[in-house]
């Protein structure tokens, strides 16, 4: 296991390399990317004690991405957020409560549960001017229900929850395969591209790797069985994936989810897990401080590619290492 100076050195490159990124006024320019390459800066800002960078950012997006509504659109293109709408307004809600900048927190958590679905309990991954529409996702609905739990909307979580249970109990072969998207006329949607396949490389190691996280806090301001139960179902179908998924970074997630579960269960399978994860991320980091995403598949610019991942990686730093040093 690296050491914890290792992991604060770590993060200390990777922030450095971000805040290189900021313009004056810790906007990100050009503007013309689209917001899926910036959501998760105020969050990775809070974490590493830049609170003036993280609230300066909020600012901007005040001016320039934050409606009366609640919603974070505005002049620049949410182009690369289509099929998952609800996934960068629940991370800059993250982060913006954590930057205390509540204004942008309650009203953004007001448009953002209009996205859910009230009786599935999941976020629709689209919105058109009629309102949600499209399909509910595993991944999409697990990172909206932590930002429920972190602004106080017990309710909501729970919804997410149910959904996370049902989604659980509709699986044909949880052994082998999750189905990751919800159809409310289609039920479980079963097509090869919506689904982890533990047999097979490159899956989206994510989607169970986040519902454990989620579950898990869950468990810890709700602590009914049956949450952490599905927590360790979701994590454990993580760990039995094909070996490649510590090579990707798509698994940081997964150590994310473990390193949770061991906290609440003080199971040691779960800690070593989280341990190779946090070794891959420390791993992959570039010299200069910054991570890739090499098989990303995007038309971002890499530039936008790396600020993305680098403050992702930047947060599963800061959620493993936690979890995993709590004895």
């Amino acid at each position: 296991m690296p050491s914890i100076q290792e992991v604060v050195e770590a993060r200390e490159r990777g922030v450095r390399w971000l805040l290189s990124q900021l313009n004056v006024d810790c906007s990100i320019s050009p503007y013309d990317h689209a917001i899926g390459s910036f959501y998760r800066l105020p969050w990775a800002f809070a974490v590493t004690g830049h609170s003036w960078e993280g609230a300066m950012l909020l600012e901007w997006f005040r001016r320039n991405m934050f409606n009366e509504e609640g919603d974070f659109a505005g002049k620049y293109s949410r182009e690369d957020a289509d099929g998952m709408y609800p996934y960068p307004n629940s991370n800059l809600i993250y982060g913006a409560h954590l930057l205390r900048q509540f204004d942008i927190s309650q009203k953004g958590m007001r448009f953002l549960l209009t996205l859910q679905d009230k009786e599935a309990g999941g976020f629709y991954s689209r919105k058109d001017n009629l309102g949600p529409t499209g399909e509910q996702d595993i991944w999409v609905s697990s990172q909206a229900g932590l930002t429920c739990l972190l602004t106080g909307r017990l309710e909501a979580a729970i919804r997410v929850g149910v959904f996370l249970e049902m989604m659980w109990n509709l699986q044909p072969d949880v052994e082998g395969k999750l189905y990751h998207v919800y159809s409310k006329k289609e039920g479980l949607i079963r097509e090869p591209r919506k689904c982890v396949d533990a047999g097979a490389p490159a899956q989206l190691y994510f989607q169970p790797g986040i519902a454990a996280a989620f579950l898990s806090r869950l468990y810890m301001a709700r602590p009914e069985r049956k949450y952490l139960d599905l927590a360790k179902g979701y994590i454990e179908f993580a760990m039995r994936c094909s070996d490649d998924k510590l090579s990707r970074p798509q698994v940081r997630k997964t150590g994310w989810g473990a390193g949770l579960v061991y906290q609440i269960t003080k199971d040691t399978r779960y800690r070593l897990y989280a341990m190779r994860v946090l070794d891959y991320i420390l791993d992959a980091q570039y010299p200069e401080g910054h991570w890739v995403n090499l098989i990303a598949s995007s038309t971002r610019p890499e530039r936008h590619q790396s600020i993305e991942t680098s403050a992702e990686a930047i947060v599963h730093l800061d959620h493993i290492t936690a979890s995993i040093n709590v004895y």
